[in-house]
């Protein structure tokens, strides 16, 4: 009897897991057909998408740091990055073809920054604080801060470029 209970329970966990997987895997029809329409094809969008669950999860802890930090607050008033960060993510994701021309950004820029801010964290947690490189880390991670907002402006830019072009010869 107890061995009937067991299988029926593992075998409700599996219909639910199986549920929950299909759920996630069948996410959003609508963006699925937008990357088949932008020549992506199953393959490629699985990874495109792992790419971009990666990057958004990079940029929520980006975002936990700096509502825990008033100098990286700071940081992120003045540069914008963390702002321009998300909405460059929102442009990749509606618009795949970009990835290509900001993988400095998902590849490089986001795992920087959190190596940075983690490197920056380790250094604060030190009693006797070293102030030189307390400074110099924010320096740096205000630098990259800097570049991920110039990227965003720069890709929105070209936007403004196409759409005038369009415009203008119409």
């Amino acid at each position: 009897m107890n061995i009937i209970i067991i299988l029926m329970l593992i075998v409700v966990l599996l219909i639910i897991w199986l549920i929950h997987d299909y759920k996630n895997d069948k996410k959003n029809p609508k963006l699925i057909k937008t990357y088949h329409k932008a020549g992506l094809s199953d393959q490629d969008i699985v990874i495109f998408r792992q790419t971009m669950q990666d990057a958004k999860d990079q940029i929520k802890q980006w975002e936990i740091a700096v509502k825990e930090d008033a100098a990286l607050q700071v940081i992120e008033q003045v540069t914008g990055g963390l702002d321009s960060a998300k909405k460059l993510f929102q442009l990749i994701v509606k618009r795949p073809k970009i990835a290509l021309s900001n993988n400095d950004f998902l590849y490089k820029h986001l795992p920087t920054m959190l190596d940075l801010i983690e490197t920056y964290q380790n250094i604060k947690a030190v009693d006797k604080l070293d102030q030189a490189l307390l400074v110099d880390s924010q320096k740096v991670i205000r630098a990259l801060s800097e570049k991920i907002a110039g990227l965003y402006a720069h890709t929105v830019s070209d936007d403004i470029e196409t759409i005038k072009n369009e415009v203008e010869n119409g």
